[in-house]
């Protein structure tokens, strides 16, 4: 099987928003991770929505976090139109007001146990007139419009954080049997990346078809499994060519890979650069 990976989506900006309206069975081409984080918010309609290793079923009113560099794909849910508003932006985007912020934890949202915000009616309002004004403001662009983005931006931050500490503990989680089915196996190559996790051992495992397993898996990730395995694989390997100090053919081999020449090759199709110039560049 290819290796036909796609790199990081590039986000050249470091502050985007957009409103769209989409009409139809409209799925993101393709999954998408990249350096910046993303919050989505659905104005109208419904969508499924994959992060790590959950679908969930998204409906007007929630919003969506995603933190950087996490696997992630939209995908029809049956509504004949969907709206939504994406804010996308870089960390050092937010650099002097996080430092401001000192103790508080500005980015919780991305972190916590659900990446979904259901919101109730009354919580919708302000959230959509802040979205709303950010909007104007990012059209209008005026002599202050960047500091007031970045104070709005904090202030849809703050809200969202205190509303996931009042809001119940809603199932957004999906209720499709086979997409419960592929976040199962998900989870489960998240955790094995290492090992031989080839199309045949894990329909098996699962007790699932093999071509059943490779048309859902693809159609939910946006990659095959090959390619989502070694994009996890990958990106593990960042992570201790970063964090240690152990040669690349061990990391190679930590990450499920026999050959060092193959993990060269993967890791520039994913990342663009070699693992040492990888380290080198960012360490």
């Amino acid at each position: 099987m290819k290796d036909n990976i796609n790199r990081y989506d590039k986000i050249e900006k470091d502050f985007e928003i957009s409103e769209i309206k989409l009409y139809g069975t409209v799925s993101m081409v393709t999954n998408h991770f990249h350096d910046s984080y993303e919050i989505y918010y659905l104005l109208e309609g419904q969508r499924h929505f994959f992060v790590k290793d959950k679908v969930y079923d998204i409906k007007k009113g929630d919003l969506v976090f995603i933190d950087k560099n996490e696997i992630h794909k939209t995908f029809d849910a049956g509504a004949p139109f969907h709206q939504r508003i994406l804010i996308s932006f870089k960390k050092h985007y937010l650099n002097n007001i996080l430092v401001e912020a000192n103790n508080y934890n500005l980015l919780e949202c991305f972190h916590g146990n659900t990446y979904v915000l259901r919101l109730n009616t009354e919580d919708q309002n302000p959230i959509e007139n802040l979205l709303s004004k950010m909007l104007s403001e990012d059209t209008n662009c005026i002599n202050s419009s960047s500091i007031y983005l970045k104070i709005m931006l904090s202030e849809l931050l703050i809200l969202a954080g205190r509303l996931f500490q009042t809001t119940p503990n809603y199932h957004i989680e999906t209720s499709n049997p086979i997409h419960k089915k592929i976040s199962e196996i998900i989870f489960y190559i998240n955790k094995n990346y290492a090992e031989n996790l080839t199309l045949e051992f894990l329909s098996k495992r699962f007790f699932i078809s093999t071509y059943y397993l490779s048309r859902t898996f693809k159609k939910i990730t946006g990659l095959n499994l090959n390619q989502y395995v070694n994009t996890i694989r990958i990106k593990e390997a960042q992570k201790l060519l970063l964090s240690t100090s152990l040669n690349i053919t061990n990391i190679s081999e930590n990450v499920g890979y026999d050959s060092i020449t193959h993990f060269g090759r993967v890791f520039k199709l994913i990342t663009g650069v070699s693992p040492l110039k990888y380290r080198k560049t960012l360490s």
